[in-house]
């Protein structure tokens, strides 16, 4: 079967899962309190695998309101989202990651409290996630659903070869097995563009300074004169002397494809890799490929809330609140996140459901239930989008200049 057919029945599974869980939903009942009319949705899933997730999440929409029209907010012509709230033109619900990106977004967006608690809203949600959906004590957004991002994947075959584990507990243990890879005259490690740099580095000041430290490096008066951010820079050296090279144009498809085919053994990205290399490749999970914390995180959850808001002066009010409700139930998150291998956020999940998810989506579960919840740099919430954009920044200056004091220092800046 052709790789992207392959693809394309895949989505059609997740969209046909969906529709059953929506006909089965708690609110299928309510047959005679539709809402009708538009529903304009902003959430940047333009791309697979989130965008069949996004098709699935509809489909439940669709059997509990089949009178509303969704139309996307994301098309190449649109204005900028966080503009049309400030012009006082907004859609009907903005997805954001939470945290900082959240909070920059606040006063342009309904408080959610009161509408939580009489919909239920929170319900399963863990502790650790909750300061994510607000600004100060006030909700403003509902997760749908979370995407891990300290993962490190690896080859199989190519570990073989080389004797090398799929899974080093720290980073110095890493780079060991990555001079075991190098040495079979591969790549030990797959690296898309400028966004996985900044995502090595990331994952390096993690593992140096630990949660808190880590925190506090985005606040003023940050710990980045400390040693450990000079570990984490010794790491990041060591990690790119294995890589394959690195190309100002590529993302992280580009490295997963390295990995998938055999030409890395390694490769340090978030959970989207799973449902890449499954559909694109047609690779077996656990088979072909495995997967692990990165190395010296293995106690954290770093991921990325999936989180839809309702801005002040939503046209189509009544609409986006029945999105926001199939968003936060358990039915809505189950089809979005068992279609692009993410993690509901709820943890209440009954045993039955587990069965539709797939080997790493059900280690993931596991994971997320377990393990400390951390918000992430270059693909969450934890800075704002101007100071991400910084962030971002220097690590394309790093892929030139390859000097990672000055890529700390300006991290520190950012």
């Amino acid at each position: 079967m052709p790789i992207r057919r392959r693809s394309a029945l895949f989505g059609g599974l997740a969209i046909a899962c969906a529709a059953a869980l929506a006909r089965c939903g708690p609110a299928a009942a309510d047959a005679g309190n539709h809402p009708a009319g538009l529903l304009e949705v902003t959430s940047g899933w333009t791309t697979d695998p989130d965008r069949t997730g996004m098709q699935a999440l509809l489909a439940v929409l669709k059997g509990r309101a089949p009178d509303v029209t969704f139309v996307s907010g994301d098309g190449s012509t649109a204005t900028d989202p966080v503009a049309r709230l400030a012009d006082g033109r907004p859609p009907d619900s903005i997805r954001c990651s939470g945290g900082t990106e959240l909070a920059e977004l606040a006063p342009h967006l309904e408080p959610l409290d009161s509408l939580a608690r009489s919909r239920r809203w929170t319900a399963g949600l863990p502790a650790g996630l909750q300061p994510r959906l607000r600004v100060g004590r006030t909700l403003y957004g509902v997760p749908a659903g979370v995407r891990r991002t300290n993962l490190l994947w690896s080859n199989r075959e190519v570990l073989a070869d080389a004797a090398a584990d799929p899974a080093p507990a720290d980073p110095g243990l890493l780079i060991a097995q990555l001079q075991r890879v190098t040495a079979t005259g591969r790549p030990a490690l797959a690296v898309g563009g400028p966004a996985e740099v900044l995502h090595l580095a990331e994952t390096a000041l993690l593992a140096a300074h630990g949660p808190d430290a880590f925190g506090a490096l985005w606040r003023p008066g940050g710990p980045w004169n400390s040693p450990a951010t000079t570990t984490a820079q010794r790491v990041l050296d060591a990690l790119l002397a294995h890589a394959a090279p690195i190309t100002p144009d590529a993302d992280w498809t580009d490295a997963a494809r390295l990995l998938g085919t055999g030409r890395a053994g390694y490769l340090l990205t978030g959970d989207w890799a799973d449902a890449w290399l499954r559909t694109d490749l047609g690779l077996r999970a656990g088979a072909d490929y495995r997967w692990a914390a990165a190395p010296g995180t293995a106690g954290l959850f770093q991921s990325r809330a999936d989180v839809f808001t309702l801005p002040r002066g939503a046209h189509h009010r009544t609409a986006a609140v029945a999105w926001l409700d199939v968003c936060a139930d358990l039915d809505g998150q189950v089809a979005l996140n068992g279609a692009r291998t993410a993690v509901p956020a709820r943890t209440d999940l009954p045993e039955p459901t587990l069965a539709m998810f797939g080997p790493y989506a059900r280690w993931s579960l596991d994971e997320w239930r377990q393990r400390r919840s951390l918000d992430s740099l270059t693909h969450g919430g934890l800075l704002g989008g101007h100071r991400r954009a910084a962030a971002l920044a220097a690590a394309t200056a790093f892929t030139t200049h390859r000097d990672s004091t000055r890529l700390a220092r300006e991290l520190a800046a950012a």
